[in-house]
């Protein structure tokens, strides 16, 4: 009998956390890149926008996937990885400062 009941409970804690990553998990672990430090406050509002506070300062505000990804391939092509510390979209631009203090505008 007690093996029946160990085998359920195994079987159970690994059919909970073998679910596939949220959205909201991508964009957590994309806010670790981003900031390249703590993040202090990470939130994700109602209308799906995430806002990220890094404990240096930076602070962004995502409005999609696509431009999290953007912003991921921008930190390592144009900020070797080093972090992001603005960035803003426009129609036409792309508007950020790597936290070398390089500030860069490329078109989209």
């Amino acid at each position: 009998m007690k093996k029946i009941s160990l085998a359920c409970v195994f079987a159970l804690v690994l059919a909970g956390c073998s679910s596939a990553p949220k959205q909201q998990d991508n964009y957590q672990d994309a806010s670790f890149e981003l900031c390249n430090t703590e993040v202090k406050v990470y939130s994700v509002s109602d209308d799906g926008r995430v806002r990220i506070v890094c404990s240096d300062g930076s602070k962004f505000q995502l409005n999609s996937q696509k431009t999290l990804d953007i912003m991921r391939d921008i930190n390592v092509d144009y900020c070797t990885g080093e972090g992001l510390g603005k960035f803003n979209e426009t129609s036409r631009y792309y508007t950020f400062q790597c936290k070398s203090g390089a500030l860069i505008n490329i078109n989209k």
